[in-house]
């Protein structure tokens, strides 16, 4: 039995007579490889697709006046998001204000999908409400590959279901993930120019040992004739 795994992409979705639906992806001839065989052998044959987004799109709510998020995330230095209070918020705490009562609105965004589930697989994608207790370990067994029909059998729910949860799941902790993952690149940018430092360093270290220990010929010369 041939099985080709690959990422690509959805070019066209032609609805065609007798209830035919026709799908184009198109995938780089390198994506593919060797397996454009077993691809070929295909051709003319039933075969089972399974095919996921690698974007995942979500929703954030917004002030329709400031156009700015009505929930915003910080990240401590263990990597944990947190909700942080708005600064509307604390400023009317502190003069006494009325709670202002801002226009919200919906507003559409995406994110790669691979930074949402590796911010799961580093367990630190946190319960959700209205999602099972386990549910991120459920969203990481789908990621290292366990199929849909398996985990739609142990959680008693039809596989569509199971996608469905799956889906807004990683919608849920979409905005958590990205606060994430800017923080971790923010790690990373600020550690790149110690990193180099040190490297510089050692290189010099490694300069200056070789410099002590190398004889200038002429003192090398005058220690072979003493040595004679």
């Amino acid at each position: 039995m041939s099985f080709v795994n690959f990422d690509g992409f959805v070019k066209k979705v032609n609805h065609k007579p007798k209830g035919v639906t026709e799908l184009i992806l198109e995938i780089s001839t390198k994506e593919l490889g060797n397996s454009i065989q077993n691809l070929a052998e295909m051709i003319d044959n039933d075969v089972r697709v399974e095919i996921e987004s690698d974007i995942v799109r979500y929703n954030v709510q917004i002030n329709a006046n400031t156009e700015r998020p009505i929930v915003n995330y910080e990240v401590d230095q263990s990597g944990v998001v947190h909700i942080a209070k708005p600064e509307s918020e604390q400023l009317e705490a502190e003069l006494g204000l009325p709670e202002e009562k801002p226009k919200i609105e919906e507003k559409p965004m995406e994110i790669k999908r691979e930074v949402v589930d590796q911010f799961i697989i580093e367990g630190m994608a946190p319960e959700q409400e209205g999602f099972p207790e386990n549910m991120a370990d459920i969203v990481k067994r789908r990621i290292e590959g366990e199929s849909y029909s398996k985990l739609a059998t142990e959680l008693d729910m039809s596989s569509g279901t199971v996608v469905d949860l799956i889906n807004d799941y990683r919608a849920a902790v979409a905005p958590l993930a990205e606060a994430w993952w800017d923080w971790k690149e923010d790690q990373a940018n600020e550690a790149e120019p110690l990193q180099k430092e040190n490297a510089e360093e050692e290189a010099a270290e490694g300069e200056k040992g070789s410099d002590e220990y190398d004889l200038p010929k002429d003192d090398q010369k005058d220690e072979e004739d003493g040595a004679a």
